[in-house]
C-alpha cells in the first residue's frame, strides 16, 4: 500500500514539473536592447517603509554640485532674466540624474533679523525655490555657516520654500535632533539616505536640544545616525560642510571624518564650503569629493573660478563608476550661470584634480582624460555600455 502511494506522487510530481518547464521554455528571453535601469518616476517621499530588495541590475545615478547661493549680486539678475536663469546651461545634466543634490547655503526668506558680526550675510527670495526645483534639484543640505544668516525665522521660511516645491532637506532644523536626522529620497522602491553635517563657525550657527540651528557633529552621532540610515535606506549620502576657504587640500579632520563616515555605511561623501576644488579619494570602494567648490553663486570672488559636476553610479558593491564635468563660475564671464567647459580648459581642471588627488590615492591619477574615474583594483565590475542607462 505505501510503496503504491509512493509511486503515484512520483508520478504527479513528473507531470507538474514537466508543465512548468515546458511553460518556462516559452517565456520570452530579455533582449540586449532591453534597457538596463527603468525607474519610474514617483512623488518623493520621506520615511517610507524600508524598500524591499529590487531586482538586478539595482544601480542609481547621482549628480552633485557644491554650493549654491542664489542672493546678492544674483538677486537683480534673476529678477530679469527669470528663476531658469542660473540653470540653464546645466540643466540637461542635472535632470538626468535619478537624484541631484546641492549645498544650499543661503535661507529663502524676505524676514527675519540679521544676524551680527558677520562680514558676509545672505538671503534669497523665497520664489527662486522654484528655480532650483525646476533645474532638477531633488534634495539640499542646509548645514553650513549662512543658512541662519537671518535666524531662526529664517531658517523657517527656508524649509517652507523648500516643502512648497518638493525638494528634501537635511543637516538644519528647530532643534539639533530634528537637524541631525536623515531625510530620506525615495523613486519607486529605491531609498536613498542623506545626511548633512557643518563644522562650520560661527559657533552659534549649531543646533542645540532646544534651538534651531546646523547639525555639528560627533564621532558617536555619525555613527549613531549612518547606522540608522544604513538599514532603512539601500544607499547612504553624507554631505560635510568644512574645510577652509580657498584652500585646496583637505585637513586631516576632514579625511578622518570622511573615512568614519565610510566605515560606517555611507556609500558617498560630498564636501563644501573652500569655493575651490579640493582632491577626491577612493577609500574601501567608495568615493570622497573633499570640495566639490561653488555652483551657481552670488560672487564676483577671483579664486572661485574653477568647478566640477560630479555623476555618480552607485551599485550594491558600491562605487561602479564617476565622472567629473569641468564647469566654469567665473562669474565676470558666466554671470551666474555655471557653463561646461570643453578642450583645454576641461582638460587643466582635470589635470588640477589628479594633481590634487595623487597625494589621496597613493599617489595615482584618478581621472582620465574625459573626467571618468580611471578604475581601482576594488571596481572589478564595469558597466558595457553607459549609454543605456542615459548617463
Amino acid at each position: 500500500m505505501k510503496l503504491c502511494m509512493i509511486r503515484r506522487l512520483l508520478v504527479v510530481f513528473a507531470v507538474g514539473a514537466s508543465v512548468w518547464l515546458n511553460c518556462a521554455a516559452q517565456l520570452p528571453k530579455p533582449k540586449k536592447s532591453d534597457p538596463v535601469l527603468t525607474l519610474p518616476i514617483e512623488p518623493v517621499a520621506r520615511l517610507r517603509p524600508p524598500a524591499l530588495p529590487l531586482p538586478t541590475p539595482h544601480l542609481l545615478r547621482l549628480a552633485a554640485v557644491g554650493d549654491l547661493m542664489l542672493g546678492s549680486w544674483v538677486v537683480d539678475k534673476i529678477r530679469r532674466d527669470g528663476v531658469d536663469y542660473p540653470f540653464d546651461s546645466t540643466r540637461v545634466i542635472i535632470q538626468s540624474a535619478d537624484v541631484a543634490i546641492a549645498n544650499l547655503e543661503a535661507p529663502f526668506t524676505a524676514g527675519g533679523q540679521q544676524f551680527p558680526d558677520k562680514t558676509y550675510t545672505f538671503r534669497v527670495p523665497p520664489e527662486f525655490s522654484r528655480g532650483v526645483q525646476r533645474a532638477g534639484f531633488d534634495v539640499v543640505t542646509l548645514a553650513n555657516n549662512h543658512i541662519l544668516d537671518y535666524g531662526c525665522e529664517g531658517l523657517s521660511d527656508t524649509r517652507a520654500a523648500l516643502d512648497a516645491v518638493g525638494i528634501l532637506h537635511s543637516g538644519a532644523g528647530p532643534n539639533r535632533q530634528h537637524a541631525c536626522q536623515p531625510v530620506y529620497w525615495q523613486q519607486g522602491e529605491t531609498r536613498v539616505a542623506f545626511i548633512g553635517y557643518s563644522f562650520t563657525y560661527p559657533t552659534e550657527f549649531w543646533a542645540t536640544k532646544s534651538g534651531c540651528g546646523t547639525c555639528h557633529p560627533s564621532e558617536q552621532m555619525v555613527e549613531e545616525t549612518l547606522h540608522q540610515a544604513r538599514a532603512q535606506a539601500d544607499w547612504v549620502v553624507v554631505s560635510f560642510h568644512w574645510g577652509e576657504e580657498k584652500r585646496t587640500t583637505p585637513k586631516d579632520y576632514q579625511i578622518y571624518f570622511a573615512h568614519l563616515a565610510i566605515d560606517n555605511g555611507a556609500d558617498l561623501v560630498l564636501g563644501h564650503h573652500p569655493h575651490v576644488l579640493q582632491g577626491m579619494e577612493v577609500y574601501r570602494n567608495r568615493l570622497i569629493a573633499y570640495s566639490l567648490g561653488n555652483y551657481a553663486f552670488g560672487s564676483y570672488s577671483p579664486s572661485a573660478r574653477d568647478s566640477a559636476i560630479l555623476k555618480v553610479i552607485l551599485d550594491d558593491n558600491g562605487l561602479l563608476y564617476a565622472r567629473v564635468i569641468p564647469v566654469s563660475v567665473t562669474n565676470h564671464f558666466v554671470e551666474f550661470q555655471p557653463r561646461i567647459l570643453n578642450g583645454a580648459e576641461a582638460a587643466r581642471i582635470i589635470a588640477d584634480l589628479n594633481r590634487l588627488s595623487a597625494p589621496l590615492n597613493k599617489g595615482r591619477d584618478i581621472l582620465a582624460e574625459d573626467g571618468s574615474l580611471s578604475p581601482f583594483p576594488p571596481m572589478k565590475r564595469q558597466i558595457a555600455d553607459l549609454d543605456q542607462l542615459g548617463w
